[in-house]
């Protein structure tokens, strides 16, 4: 699903004709339709019970929050997503995180927040949850892991940062700036719906399988 992973299949296993298909998103269902009132700062979307996922928001809440709250000491986090470990469902205690586990629907969440994190330090193939992110009109910060193997630009379409003062700047500047995050959403969702919706993906791959 990325160039990336199709280099490594080739030197890893001697494979000499790799086609890259890339994951794309039902953009129809995640285009948000209506405002929707912002309930949250930041929020995180993804399996809390894949090690990748645990490991950056644990990272996010001891090395980046921190920060993001010596400037805005009242930014709040969601952190979306099923069977949270012990150690993160203990961060709801803290003021301003909610801790979901389980929910129906992801939407609402991405909807009513200012940004979408995805501060992964581990990890391979592509995050749909940024394209989903995107597609829902709420602009992302990421890792260069995070975001590996997909076709966004910092800083055009997205916010790229490694180390936890550049994530937690790049957080603050979204968070404090309408303009800023309309015009990286908007940049954003163009992407996503144009190149890479389900319509898009599922036809360029039927060219390939059937020519």
């Amino acid at each position: 699903v990325s160039f990336s992973d199709a280099e490594t299949m080739k030197r890893m296993f001697g494979v000499e004709r790799v086609t890259v298909s890339p994951t794309g998103v039902d953009g129809e269902y995640f285009q948000r339709r209506q405002h929707h009132p912002t309930c949250y700062d930041l929020c995180f979307i993804g399996s809390m019970d894949w090690l990748p996922n645990a490991d950056a928001i644990l990272h996010f809440y001891r090395d980046v929050l921190p920060l993001i709250r010596q400037r805005i000491p009242q930014c709040s986090l969601a952190v979306v997503g099923r069977n949270p470990t012990p150690e993160i469902s203990r961060l709801a205690a803290e003021r301003g995180i909610t801790v979901t586990g389980t929910v129906a629907d992801v939407r609402p969440y991405l909807w009513s927040s200012r940004v979408s994190i995805v501060p992964l330090r581990i990890g391979g193939g592509t995050r749909l949850k940024i394209y989903e992110a995107m597609a829902a009109g709420t602009p992302v910060v990421s890792t260069s892991i995070g975001a590996e193997g997909l076709a966004v630009a910092h800083p055009e379409t997205i916010r790229l940062a490694d180390s936890p003062e550049a994530f937690a700047e790049q957080c603050v500047r979204l968070i404090e700036n309408h303009a800023e995050r309309e015009r990286l959403a908007t940049a954003a969702a163009a992407l996503v719906l144009s190149r890479f919706s389900w319509d898009t993906v599922s036809r360029d791959f039927a060219n390939l399988v059937f020519g």
